[in-house]
C-alpha cells in the first residue's frame, strides 16, 4: 500500500518596505564593519607616525598609551552606536518581512 506523502514548505514573503527594510539592516552592517577596521588602521597609523616625531623614549611610550587608549574608547562608542543600531534596524526588519505563505511541494 502506498502511502501519500504531502510536503509544505513555509516561507515569509517580504513587501517592498520589507525589502528596503532589509537592505537598510545589511549596509548598516557592513559601515559598521568597515568602520571598526578603519578605527583600528587609524590607531595603527597614529602610532607609527605621530609617536614616533617625539623626543624622548618616555613621551613616544605615552603617546602610544595616549593613542590606544582614546583609540579603545572610540571603539567602544562604535560598538554602542552599532548595538542600537542593528536593536532598531532589527526590529524594523522583522516588523515588515510580510505574511506566511505555506506552498505544498510535490514530490
Amino acid at each position: 500500500m502506498a502511502k501519500l506523502v504531502k510536503t509544505q514548505v513555509t516561507k515569509h514573503q517580504r513587501g517592498f518596505f520589507g525589502r528596503i527594510w532589509q537592505i537598510i539592516f545589511w549596509l548598516f552592517q557592513a559601515a559598521m564593519i568597515g568602520l571598526v577596521v578603519l578605527n583600528f588602521g587609524a590607531v595603527g597609523d597614529q602610532i607609527a607616525t605621530d609617536c614616533a616625531q617625539e623626543a624622548t623614549e618616555s613621551l613616544k611610550s605615552a603617546c602610544k598609551a595616549g593613542t590606544v587608549i582614546g583609540g579603545g574608547i572610540v571603539a567602544v562608542g562604535g560598538w554602542f552606536v552599532w548595538f542600537l543600531g542593528t536593536v532598531v534596524l532589527g526590529i524594523l526588519m522583522f516588523a515588515t518581512r510580510g505574511k506566511l505563505v505555506t506552498y505544498d511541494v510535490k514530490d
